[in-house]
């Protein structure tokens, strides 16, 4: 899918999906589908190790390219706090 309008690209240090997400590779990425409306936690780390949590939600159909550190995403953040804000279920 061509993915047209606004993205934002970062070298992360954890990710996690929420909602209904399929992940496919090719030969030196990953890609990630959104099948139903999904959220994505982006935590990056500055210079100084500090980690700021950036939120991101996506449309159905939208795709998510992650090679090496460096993520693409077809949004713009919706928010973001300093600090990791990525935790289990429960």
């Amino acid at each position: 899918m061509i993915e047209v309008g606004a993205h934002t690209v970062l070298v992360f240090v954890k990710m996690q999906f929420q909602g209904q997400w399929s992940r496919f590779s090719l030969v030196q990425q990953i890609g990630y589908d959104v099948n139903k409306g999904g959220l994505l936690l982006v935590v990056t780390e500055d210079e100084n190790a500090a980690k700021t949590t950036y939120w991101f939600k996506l449309a159905t159909g939208h795709e998510v390219w992650v090679l090496e550190d460096v993520v693409h995403i077809p949004a713009i953040c919706i928010r973001s706090v300093p600090g990791d804000q990525i935790r289990c279920k429960g």
